[in-house]
């Protein structure tokens, strides 16, 4: 008997469980660009130097409004403004409220002027919504240079919710104004340079008035509007905060650029970028969406530096000299699956620098030499860049690259066969010790603790024993010590698990694996629904067909606060100042969840496991709640009683984590074993409907596949598949619970053929298959198993 797919988990019935995150920041800025510009939820923007030479301080730059002719400028209202990108692809934002009885409309996008500066454009449109009145309004522009601190509540804004504050606009930037004709002009900087331009609707009174209510040195534009009316106000600023350009005398003389070509100029911008990219095509416009939107915001998330190399940022408010190796690797090995290599390559040329002058991790270690050091303390960030040049080679066949770079590599990899052979070690009775063979004690993430947690080993035995396969590709003599060592690693990884997995007789003797070689289980070391045997699952140590997953699966459920829709609840927030902000906010105790890290890992076990309710339940969780309900940006953590807290946001690593789980859910490579649609909704599968991937790489090459429902009894497969494959599985479930009846019209590598392999009631099983297949499903409205 089939189980009912009609109640299958599904974006409505997870999205509406919780109120969805908002934006607080939204980024314009263009792909790799080292100026960053972000756009808040009160038509305020900030500008940023990405590679961190300007400090803390920050550009200010925003609309604000009167709400009465004659009072003082105040922020829009925040809580109110709605935003929304232009479409996935385009980072041009649309945000608008209706205020003091005016429609405001405004548009922010950012295009590269004719000298190679950025030039960011606003345009507010204005639209009087009384219905026979004429009414004067009042609008303000302010710019200001303020410490980020000064933006802020809390110095770590990621981890508060967001508000407007007063204080760090009230000092205006001393201008001088330049004036074009009576409603356009310029506003110049003390060095002669060209801040911005601005433009109104010719029956406008433009000043630069010296102060405004609290505010000094503030842009003020009064304009009269009859019933309906609509005005506009433009904005043109300058790239002069990073880099100084600017001519006053040409840019006043430019032609002003209207909204519509403005738009036009930034989509071709973003067209070029995600041009030759590969892509997917799902039939749910939400999915979709999200998809898209992650792909783009990770190109605006790596800053070119001037010696072609790049700076991957987290996002968040940080810039990007804050590199999280283990963080980052995830939206860059999925830049390189969607074809983006040469941006990738450049990263890698960052992180192999960070070797030279590395302390090294934050633990016990013997010595940093050989180690890599971007930024955080984290002892599996040495393995973390391994894995990652070894990914990027593997993708690209690079050989002169990766010959290029063999001696820093092979420090690295002495470094991890050094430190972790010290740790061979016994006890008194001759027995070896459980941390035999793992890295030194040290610190797993950002919480303070110490210790030899999996997690830092297993991402570190990965990202040696990837190295290892490629330095064998190119044939090094010494690929062998590498494979060896790899291979004892992963022996002193399971040992150590093996001595760190404990029954417990109150579950019904269910096995409880530490997540840590000596923590037993009645101490809580670390986050362990974070840190715990999840990563061993995550990295392959523990098979998701292992029959301790289930096992796993309950203990995370029963003791860390697993849920239906959440892997991972926080005890607490782990810096107590913010978390007593975070509960002020929200006037009571607050729940605050780790979003998209753990759910992408139990979304793909149970999907190969073939629990789809499980998995589709995480699959729509994380889709819905780790991502903004007006942009669809990433964030990290979810809270459903603070709307405003998005932290992190937007968010590199989720990026890649929620990618990488849309992936999941239509291929997974494990070796050389392909699952095509491992765990589709059966929704995707309705007639006429059609799921499709262009141009993935692989590890063995290229990947792309048709699947479509081309009437209610038939399915026709489009497969071009690498060199490589030597097995592969097609699921297909459909709502209606049609079931497979046989395969039709079967061309393999273009030439006619009898279908050879297996076939169930959902699934297709095929054994060395060719590289090019093309048939039909034929479907049955019968649940019964074909024979």
């Amino acid at each position: 008997m089939i189980e009912s797919r009609q109640t299958e988990p599904n974006w409505n019935r997870i999205s509406g469980l919780f109120p969805r995150t908002r934006s607080k920041r939204i980024y314009i800025h263009p792909p790799l660009s080292d100026t960053l510009v972000e756009v808040r939820p009160d038509f305020t923007l900030l500008i940023k130097d990405a590679l961190g030479r300007r400090g803390d301080l920050r550009r200010g730059h925003g609309f604000f409004i009167g709400e009465e002719q004659g009072t003082k400028p105040r922020f829009f209202d925040y809580r109110n403004v709605e935003q929304a990108l232009l479409s996935p692809q385009e980072p041009i934002l649309h945000a608008s409220i209706k205020q003091a009885d005016f429609d405001h409309n405004l548009t922010s996008l950012t295009l590269k002027a004719s000298d190679g500066g950025l030039r960011i454009y606003q345009f507010l449109t204005v639209t009087n919504l009384h219905p026979t009145q004429a009414r004067t309004g009042e609008w303000y522009f302010l710019n200001v240079e303020a410490s980020h601190r000064d933006f802020y509540r809390h110095v770590n804004e990621d981890y508060v919710p967001y508000e407007s504050r007063t204080e760090a606009w009230f000092s205006g930037m001393p201008l001088a104004q330049r004036a074009i004709n009576e409603t356009s002009g310029c506003l110049i900087g003390g060095e002669g340079e060209t801040i911005l331009r601005y433009k109104a609707d010719p029956t406008s009174y433009v000043e630069y008035a010296a102060e405004a209510g609290d505010y000094r040195n503030v842009l003020q534009f009064q304009m009269h509007l009859a019933p309906g009316e609509t005005k506009q106000i433009q904005i043109e600023i300058f790239d002069t905060f990073v880099h100084k350009r600017g001519n006053p005398e040409a840019s006043g003389n430019d032609r002003f650029l209207d909204e519509p070509s403005a738009i036009r100029q930034s989509q071709e911008i973003w067209r070029n970028a995600l041009s030759g990219l590969a892509g997917i095509q799902v039939p749910e416009q939400v999915i979709q969406s999200i998809f898209d939107t992650a792909k783009t915001n990770t190109l605006q998330l790596i800053a070119q530096q001037n010696d072609g190399s790049a700076l991957p940022g987290q996002g968040g408010f940080n810039d990007y000299t804050v590199v999280y190796t283990w963080e980052v690797s995830n939206y860059l090995r999925i830049l390189s699956r969607l074809g983006a290599t040469d941006t990738v390559k450049n990263t890698m040329q960052y992180f192999l620098s960070t070797q030279a002058g590395s302390i090294g991790p934050e633990g016990e270690i013997l010595s940093p030499e050989g180690s890599f050091r971007a930024h955080i303390f984290w002892m599996c960030e040495t393995g973390s860049v391994l894995g990652l040049l070894a990914d990027y080679y593997s993708m690209t066949k690079d050989r002169e690259w990766l010959e290029a770079n063999l001696s820093i590599i092979l420090k690295a990899c002495d470094w991890v066969s050094k430190e972790r052979n010290a740790t061979k070690t016994y006890e008194a009775d001759g027995t070896k010790v459980a941390h035999y063979g793992l890295l030194p004690k040290g610190r797993v993430h950002d919480w303070p603790d110490r210790g030899y947690f999996f997690l830092s080993n297993a991402a570190t035995w990965q990202g040696l024993d990837l190295m290892a396969a490629a330095l064998a590709d190119i044939d090094h003599p010494a690929a062998a010590q590498y494979i060896a060592e790899a291979n004892d690693y992963k022996q002193c990884i399971l040992a150590s698990v093996q001595q760190a997995t404990y029954e417990l007789p109150e579950e019904g003797h269910v096995r409880w694996i530490s997540n840590e070689a000596y923590t037993r289980p009645d101490v809580r070391a670390a986050v362990y629904a974070i840190d715990g045997p999840t990563y061993l699952m995550d990295t392959g140590l523990i098979d998701a067909s292992d029959e301790i997953v289930p096992e796993i699966e309950y203990v995370m459920r029963k003791r860390y606060a697993m849920s239906d829709l959440f892997a991972v609840k926080l005890p607490e927030m782990e810096d107590a100042e913010l978390g007593e902000l975070q509960q002020a906010w929200a006037g009571a105790p607050i729940d605050l969840y780790y979003v998209n890290n753990t759910e992408k890992i139990w979304h793909r076990v149970w999907s190969l496991r073939g629990e789809r309710e499980k998995a589709l339940r995480y699959f729509y969780a994380s889709m819905a709640f780790s991502t903004t309900l007006d942009t669809m940006h990433v964030h990290e953590r979810f809270s459903p009683q603070l709307q405003w807290l998005s932290p992190w946001q937007p968010n590199g690593s989720g990026n890649g984590r929620i990618m990488e789980m849309i992936l999941n859910s239509l291929y997974v490579l494990e070796g050389n074993k392909l699952h095509l649609l491992p765990c589709i909704p059966a929704d995707w599968l309705d007639v006429g409907k059609a799921v499709q991937v262009r141009g993935m790489a692989t590890f063995y090459g290229e990947l792309s596949f048709r699947v479509e429902r081309s009437s209610q009894l038939s399915i026709d497969v489009e497969l071009h598949l690498p060199a490589g494959i030597k097995e592969m599985i097609i699921n297909l479930f459909t709502k209606d619970e049609y079931v497979i009846q046989a395969v039709e019209a079967l061309s393999m590598d273009g030439q006619a053929a009898e279908w050879s392999g297996s076939l169930s009631a959902n699934a297709l099983g095929l054994t060395a298959p060719c590289r090019e297949l093309n048939f039909k499903v034929a479907l049955s409205g019968k649940a019964v198993m074909p024979q």
